[in-house]
């Protein structure tokens, strides 16, 4: 069937939109798991406060050598109606992984890898047809990846929630970019190796994870914990905790890194992780975070051009360019999939 699949399934161009709310309430089940945080993993919390980092020299050994990030281009070009009408969205990206590692007073690219992919919900179609579909886009060098169903209740289902559907597909880029990521991690398992976001699922000895984003709340509703986070100055951290909910437990802490043109209370302030393996580890422990913040202090980004600057590291900075520099723009991208699909 080939390109036949899009057209069969009353393929067409998707406009890019405002983001629409979704029509049915996001029940329990749709939220990832709760976080299990021992905030009192340090300290007790009725005697949290910030934790200055010593102004000393950078401790080499606990600054990383290795600098790790992922990218996810893409948007979603055009959507499907299946046999029951349910709205399939079709989801064209390059996703790369990329490691820089520093070379004395420069930074060179270890390794890269990049990858074409559409993302949908695959499901409800003929597994003849699917195929011949995915064959089709290999022959141009993009891979097919079946992005799973919402789960709505206990179930994962279709639903004619376009906003839901689509979050799906999004979702599975992001996963593949996770993919590529532990990739370029994983061909060195003996370096201190930062890495832009979460650890997640990623398996290095000797990996840090840096969020700059705070979207859980992992503070609970301790007043006391809120008033240290709120109250970091740069150069200061909140004290470890630890977390056990995610696909390997870690121990985490918030380092404020800026705040002198901060607009927000929690703006300079990020959040670092390593696994419960890396700190057991290292026979100082809590003394080896303030090494490890330290060097994140001396690592962070001072371009003021930088609109994320306050919360981003130098070399994960450089690392991005380097591999969007490799990446096609969407809409360029988005063009050449609907001259070659006829859309």
């Amino acid at each position: 069937m080939g390109w036949n699949f899009l057209h069969q399934y009353g393929g067409r161009r998707l406009r890019q939109y405002a983001e629409q709310p979704p029509l049915e309430p996001i029940v329990e089940s749709d939220v990832e798991e709760e976080p299990k945080a021992d905030l009192a993993f340090e300290m007790p919390l009725d005697a949290w406060k910030p934790c200055p980092i010593p102004a000393e020299s950078i401790d080499r050994n606990a600054l990383p050598q290795r600098f790790i990030d992922g990218c996810h281009w893409g948007q979603t070009v055009a959507w499907l109606r299946d046999s029951l009408s349910y709205p399939i969205p079709v989801r064209l990206a390059e996703i790369g992984g990329v490691c820089l590692r520093s070379n004395g007073h420069s930074l060179r690219r270890e390794s890269v890898y990049v990858e074409r992919i559409v993302c949908l919900i695959v499901d409800s179609f003929p597994q003849a047809e699917v195929e011949a579909f995915k064959a089709d886009l290999a022959k141009f060098n993009i891979r097919l990846s079946p992005a799973l169903p919402p789960k709505i209740g206990e179930q994962r289902q279709l639903t004619y929630d376009l906003a839901r559907m689509d979050q799906r597909a999004y979702t599975q880029a992001q996963v593949e970019m996770r993919v590529l990521e532990e990739r370029a991690l994983g061909q060195d398992t003996e370096t201190l190796s930062l890495v832009d976001g979460p650890l997640g699922r990623l398996m290095h000895p000797r990996a840090i994870g840096v969020i700059k984003q705070h979207r859980t709340n992992y503070l609970g509703l301790h007043p006391q914990c809120w008033s240290v986070f709120y109250n970091l100055e740069p150069g200061q951290r909140t004290p470890a905790f630890l977390l056990t909910s995610q696909g390997q437990p870690v121990v985490s802490w918030y380092l404020k890194l800026d705040g002198a043109s901060g607009t927000m209370p929690n703006w300079g302030i990020v959040r670092v992780e390593i696994s419960c393996n890396h700190f057991e580890s290292q026979r100082c422990r809590f003394r080896y975070l303030d090494r490890i913040s330290s060097a994140l202090l001396h690592l962070r980004c001072r371009q003021n051009s930088y609109a994320r600057a306050p919360v981003s590291m130098e070399p994960i900075v450089y690392a991005e360019k380097s591999l969007k520099s490799l990446l096609t723009p969407p809409a360029i991208l988005a063009q050449r999939f609907y001259h070659l699909t006829g859309l």
